[in-house]
């Protein structure tokens, strides 16, 4: 592996290990709205395992902050990075030189719901977290939604900001096209 591809694996993972590692669950859930485009970058300049290389580092980040919910916050880390590095290839999100906006909301919008979905029924079924009935449709359902959106957001994201500023930057960088 090029070192200059896993130096921006690390920074990226950082990033989000720093901006959600404060947070408890289901709150840090909330902050996918910045995990999702990161994520969607890491794809698009590291290539296939960009987003599993990335979030396996912010989930060995966050269980270090989070010792509690060791490996249950790697384990849905990685889970949330192999889910874009595969959908991101099947759906030929990046290709011909170019990057599919709609290819990317597609992937970062079903990743997010495959893993939010697994990840809240998991941590409630595990007792990692207490289920409150009283919250099901005050914080858990808001979650899942919302981890839809920003998963969605973030395709579009990092679509456009490869697209119109990073790709002439990094072509060194850029993967062979699949």
């Amino acid at each position: 592996m090029d070192t200059r591809k896993l130096l921006t694996a690390t920074l990226f993972g950082v990033v989000i290990a720093i901006i959600k590692g404060p947070f408890q669950p289901p709150y840090a859930d909330f902050l996918i709205i910045v995990e999702a485009p990161i994520l969607g970058l890491s794809f698009l300049l590291l290539g296939r395992g960009g987003a599993t290389y990335t979030e396996v580092i912010n989930g060995l980040l966050q269980s270090f902050v989070k010792a509690s919910f060791f490996p249950f916050s790697l384990i849905i880390a990685l889970l949330y990075g192999v889910l874009v590095d595969l959908l991101g290839t099947a759906f030929r999100a990046r290709g011909n030189g170019k990057v599919s906006s709609i290819k990317m909301v597609a992937t970062l919008g079903i990743a997010s719901i495959i893993t939010g979905v697994l990840a809240a029924y998991s941590s409630i079924t595990l007792g990692i977290i207490q289920y409150d009935p009283s919250l099901f449709y005050v914080v858990y359902i808001p979650i899942i939604i919302w981890g839809v959106f920003s998963g969605a957001l973030g395709g579009l994201i990092s679509a456009q900001l490869w697209e119109r500023n990073l790709k002439a930057r990094f072509r060194s960088l850029q993967p062979p096209i699949s």
